[in-house]
């Protein structure tokens, strides 16, 4: 049996029926918000409080049936099974597939990781139907148990705030996972220190002043011209805008 993780709803649109396997959408984004709850708490239940905090939009959405619920079905994929994780190269995409890996770490499943084409890396969106399914029959790369543990550990780094350990390991794995570096460098230019806001709202502020407009559509298209290594999606980066008051 073969199982896809897609990455989002946005790839499950595009996604072409002509390859096989049942298909598991990931709809989170965990590079936004707590990640690391108290004893007494669940991941789920922290993420779904801080999502209906933030994100008004999303007070119309279960976050059970429409996230927990689609995630729980990770784990009750078969042991014979073959998992193809479709994921892009940006700090939002990595975060979310070091979660994932981090949850397989004990799956007996083979395992494979699908990335868009090296002159795209931040968009399977670019791809013509018979790119990806050139991707899944000829660019997939099978991980082995060391690797999935590797990128999984990523993913424990990342809920300790832990960016320079994050950071050893991405050097150390630079040959194999090349797109390692670039993401946990974007995540520790987004870290607040002093006056520094983070390079992605230091960027919104400079964006603003330089249009002279606080038009969410322009700011935000600017913004993805410049920062496209984070991966932010409209929602995203309309939260930092409102934060800043710039939108």
């Amino acid at each position: 049996m073969i199982f896809h993780v897609l990455n989002g709803d946005a790839l499950a649109k595009i996604f072409p029926e002509t390859i096989p396997g049942d298909r598991i959408i990931f709809r989170e984004c965990l590079v936004d918000g707590p990640v690391n709850p108290t004893p007494t708490q669940e991941l789920w239940e922290v993420r779904a409080e801080f999502i209906q905090k933030n994100y008004p939009d999303a007070t119309e959405i279960d976050y059970r049936t429409h996230s927990y619920e689609e995630i729980l079905k990770i784990k009750s994929i078969p042991d014979d099974a073959k998992i193809y994780l479709w994921f892009e190269e940006d700090l939002f995409c990595q975060v979310n597939l070091w979660f994932i890996l981090n949850y397989l770490k004990t799956h007996p499943a083979e395992v494979f990781l699908v990335l868009p084409y090296p002159d795209s890396p931040y968009h399977f969106s670019t791809l013509s139907g018979k790119e990806l399914e050139l991707a899944f029959h000829k660019k997939s790369h099978s991980l082995s148990v060391r690797e999935r543990e590797v990128l999984g550990n990523l993913w424990l780094h990342f809920q300790n705030d832990n960016v320079f350990g994050a950071l050893q390991i991405a050097q150390l794995f630079i040959e194999r996972f090349p797109f390692i570096k670039p993401a946990v460098e974007a995540w520790r230019d987004m870290i607040p220190v002093g006056d520094f806001l983070g390079k992605p709202k230091e960027t919104l502020i400079e964006i603003s002043q330089k249009l002279q407009t606080k038009d969410f559509s322009a700011i935000f298209q600017e913004f993805q011209k410049h920062l496209p290594e984070y991966g932010f999606g409209d929602l995203q980066v309309k939260k930092m805008c409102l934060e800043l008051g710039i939108s």
